[in-house]
């Protein structure tokens, strides 16, 4: 049985580190908010045993809300982002891209200036999860790929 790989850390260096209770299996459900940058995010991921968790809203849920409930048999191949300056703060997580196996896709934010990030997932692997750095915005974020 596979354990989920941590990948990542995009973004800045502020707020405090968030990361999932259990070992995430399968995503369910991405809930990101913001306007010119991500403001928030929540997510429900199944644990290998089937049991649900919910984490979040990691940040302050306003601004534009984006939702990607995902099928049973559908998982997140894709995830990419933007990171930079956003008025005093040097540097947080400004945008995201979530694509799936069926081409669903939900973005939010707007490109930042100080780099950007782009994570496919092949041959079968999936996104299961997500950690960061936290404060009142999303001033980092992770993945967790199920191979």
């Amino acid at each position: 049985m596979s354990k989920p790989v941590k990948i990542g850390l995009w973004g800045g260096v502020g707020g405090q580190p968030r990361d999932v209770r259990h070992a995430p299996h399968r995503l369910a459900r991405v809930e990101i908010s913001g306007v010119d940058a991500i403001h928030s995010i929540k997510f429900t991921y199944e644990d290998h045993a089937g049991d649900q968790h919910v984490e979040g809203a990691w940040g302050a849920p306003s601004g534009n809300k984006h939702t990607l409930d995902l099928e049973d048999m559908e998982y997140v191949t894709e995830i990419s982002g933007t990171y930079g300056r956003w008025g005093s703060v040097s540097s947080i997580v400004t945008s995201l891209k979530f694509v799936t196996n069926n081409g669903q896709t939900i973005k939010c934010g707007i490109a930042g200036s100080g780099g950007s990030f782009h994570v496919p997932v092949t041959h079968g692997g999936q996104i299961t999860g997500f950690f960061g750095r936290v404060g009142d915005l999303i001033d980092a974020i992770g993945i967790y790929v199920l191979p």
